[in-house]
């Protein structure tokens, strides 16, 4: 058997590479054929959790009784022999700067002191250690079931990967099965005494704490070397399946090949997000099967509190569950169905394997779900504000979006929705049901859209339709500008679609969609100067008129708007607004009164013809 390195004193630094943590587990195994004692097994462990990524394995601990003894170090090193793909042992070089070889020895004694105290007053449970001038520093409890039967103290300068923080508990998972086995656990906790070990705060010089002799393995520690082995077995073929390309799915597929359980991932709510096996209770090829029964709401939270609480499989009426966790955050879970209750201990454990290979694909899942709209609208941001180069298309390919095709630019706005995020996500999803393509951002209160536009269509009304639908509430508008064959012309698109959602918005009809083409003379109001001078000029012209309205209920500018809309014609402007020639002609002559406009002058005509005409498209204040 090759011999593996070991450390003589102080911490243990490795250079990962290739393959070595993977060695470094599997000698977990078979330390337990060569060795009896927890020494070798911590020994083990800390060089395999230094091959995972950037670790220093400071220092190992065992709990008996409830008090943590550090483990010391071996005092002669084993021969080192070099194979391709195991770790390579790199010692920290020596600081004069600590001052003579007394000082370092008393500083690193005192140091030793202080974390001492700290792991003994731990609860059980992994934690961080906050030190200054180190990144991440944490104790890694090694846990069977619910007994604590040590600790790991590890260490690194940066802040290790998702990965490899998953790697390190899934290490110290098997390092708790494994000092379990060797101190005698079962399904129930059992006492660990040695007469070495009474007042002396370590572990006993052999290491020895079954007192049992050397010799061959018993059928039950071979029993246990071939459950492990089998849980080795599950788990590279879960890293595999991650690996893989295959995702989610792949990993469900790798589960259920091994246990032959349906298994199934849900989010944080209870919401399936995929499975792999057939559904209970059917054929596997069976179609438009309805999903598994979710719990109620309350019933699920207190079932995920006690899971969190409790590690380890938590069995939920027909199914077994393992929250699947990163950093403290629940991610969702991964669940065997079991309505016969016929799951191994092998099972449940390829089950919590599932669940810390799951956890950096699902956190990734998520920070990408969280990153992408991000993106999307600061891209639409650069897209309507000028000044974007070429790079805008790779940018734009990279998020599934190709921006050579045709564009219009729409400006939505929904009073009634609490975010424009959530009107955003409605964009998507029914622009999706329309066929059309968008990249969607946002302005203030407002959702900017830009819409593929290959067919020449105003994409407005039937959006508006969607919308309505899909938020449930019409009461909204959309402003389209015009189209654009280049994307250097979506600035002017965009704010012709402000100017036309802001008239819409004015108008008397607020809700629905106009598009900048539709607004005829009005194209040159809008917002700013124009919107204020439009005011303006209808007060001037129309003023009185509006006044006289509303003091005395009457329908005058109506009146005067249908006349000029008529070209003059008493008969046209009579037969529209359903009342007599002469009632017409009264009209007009109390209009001239009013206003003190003549209204046969071709020039007075024409501005009270722009008036009403604005008036119509505004609801202008009185």
């Amino acid at each position: 058997m090759d011999a593996v390195p070991r450390p003589t004193g102080g911490s243990l630094h490795l250079t990962p590479q290739p393959g070595a943590a993977r060695h470094a587990l599997l000698r977990l195994v078979t330390v337990m054929l060569d060795r009896t004692d927890e020494r070798g097994v911590l020994w083990e462990a800390m060089v395999a959790i230094a091959a995972t990524g950037p670790f220093t394995a400071e220092a190992a601990y065992t709990v008996h009784d409830g008090l943590a003894r550090r483990c010391p170090p071996r005092q002669v090193a084993a021969p080192v022999i070099a194979r391709p793909g195991s770790p390579v042992l790199r010692w920290p070089a020596a600081d004069p700067s600590r001052g003579t070889p007394a000082d370092v020895a008393a500083a690193d004694v005192a140091a030793a002191d202080r974390l001492d105290r700290r792991i003994d007053a731990l609860d059980g449970h992994s934690r961080h250690l906050d030190e200054p001038g180190v990144p991440w520093a944490r104790a890694i409890a090694l846990r069977y079931r619910d007994h604590c039967l040590g600790y790991l103290v590890v260490r690194s300068l940066t802040m290790p990967s998702a990965e490899e923080s998953a790697l390190t508990d899934l290490l110290a998972q098997q390092t708790g099965i494994a000092l379990a086995r060797l101190t005698g656990y079962r399904a129930q906790p059992a006492r660990v005494e040695s007469e070495g070990m009474a007042g002396t705060g370590e572990l006993p010089e052999s290491g020895n704490v079954r007192g049992a002799a050397d010799g061959p393995p018993t059928p039950a520690l071979t029993a246990t070397v071939s459950a492990l082995a089998s849980r080795l077995a599950v788990q590279d073929a879960l890293s595999r399946a991650a690996v893989s390309g295959g995702g989610e799915q792949g990993i469900l597929h790798a589960l259920h090949d091994h246990t032959g359980f349906t298994a199934l991932t849900e989010d944080r709510f209870g919401n399936t997000r995929a499975r792999a096996g057939p559904r209970r209770g059917e054929s596997r090829t069976v179609p438009g099967s309805r999903p598994y029964p979710q719990p109620g709401a309350r019933r699920r939270t207190a079932l995920m509190d006690g899971a969190l609480r409790r590690p380890g499989t938590v069995r939920d009426r027909d199914r077994l569950i393992v929250p699947i966790q990163m950093a403290g955050d629940l991610l969702g879970v991964v669940a065997l169905v079991d309505p016969d209750r016929r799951a191994t201990e092998t099972d449940t454990a390829a089950l919590e394997q599932a669940a810390l290979v799951l956890a950096p694909q699902l956190a990734h899942e998520y920070r990408l779900a969280e990153l992408e709209p991000r993106l999307r609208s600061a891209l639409v941001d650069r897209l309507i504000s000028g000044g974007t180069t070429d790079d805008v298309f790779t940018q734009a390919a990279a998020l599934g979006h190709d921006l050579h095709r045709p564009h219009r630019v729409a400006a939505l706005e929904w009073p009634g929705t609490a975010a424009t995020a959530v009107v955003g996500e409605a964009v998507v999803r029914v622009a999706g049901r329309l066929r059309r393509e968008v990249l969607v951002g946002s302005r203030g209160a407002t959702t900017v859209a830009l819409v593929t536009d290959e067919d020449r269509r105003d994409p407005g009304s039937e959006l508006h339709r969607a919308l309505s639908d899909e938020l449930g509430t019409g009461a909204g508008t959309i402003g389209v500008g015009g189209r654009c064959d280049v994307f250097t012309d979506l600035p002017h698109s965009y704010d012709e679609a402000v100017r036309a959602l802001t008239i819409r918005r004015r108008s008397q009809d607020p809700y629905g969609s106009t598009g900048f083409e539709e607004l005829g003379l009005c194209r040159m109001m809008g917002a700013g100067d124009g919107q204020r001078e439009a005011d303006r000029f209808v007060r001037e012209w129309l003023g009185r008129l509006l006044d006289y309205d509303a003091r005395h209920h009457t329908e005058l500018v109506t009146t005067l708007s249908r006349y000029l809309e008529s070209g003059g014609s008493y008969d046209t402007t009579s037969r529209t607004l359903l009342v007599h020639r002469s009632t017409v002609r009264y009209r007009l002559q109390r209009i001239g009164e009013i206003t003190g406009h003549d209204l046969s002058d071709v020039g007075t005509r024409l501005n009270l013809h722009v008036a009403t005409r604005i008036r119509n498209v505004l609801d202008v204040p009185h």
